[in-house]
């Protein structure tokens, strides 16, 4: 077996309501944390936290870097007919729109958790 060749795939996550656990229509595409697009993010995040000194960490600052990195996670997704966000019915994959569904704090929970599992983008 080639190590190099074991390489990890993107995953599809399936939205659920936080009450009912249904699929609410909307699947989101993410690569995983150690991809390179997401190492990016990471490096640039801690690269101006050292440049800050300390105590310059806020509480704000930590969720918003939290954000980035699930935002540089997600790299696809699909809408449901019906489904919106806000008044965008199947709204292009743009940073903006990204942060903006993230804000949705159910929603991000969710993404978090399913890049928490290392092993579901080795499963293919």
């Amino acid at each position: 077996m080639d190590i190099l060749a074991i390489q990890p795939s993107t995953i599809t996550i399936d939205i659920k309501h936080p009450a009912s656990g249904e699929p609410i229509g909307l699947q989101i595409e993410c690569v995983s944390l150690e991809d390179d697009r997401v190492k990016v993010v990471e490096r640039a995040i801690k690269n101006k936290a050292l440049r800050g000194g300390r105590n310059s960490m806020t509480a704000e600052k930590i969720e918003d870097n939290t954000v980035d990195l699930l935002a540089a996670a997600i790299v696809g997704w699909k809408w449901d007919d019906g489904l919106s966000l806000g008044e965008l019915k199947n709204p292009p994959l743009t940073k903006v729109n990204v942060v903006k569904l993230l804000e949705v704090g159910w929603l991000a929970k969710q993404i978090d958790t399913a890049l928490g599992d290392e092993a579901a983008f080795f499963a293919n």
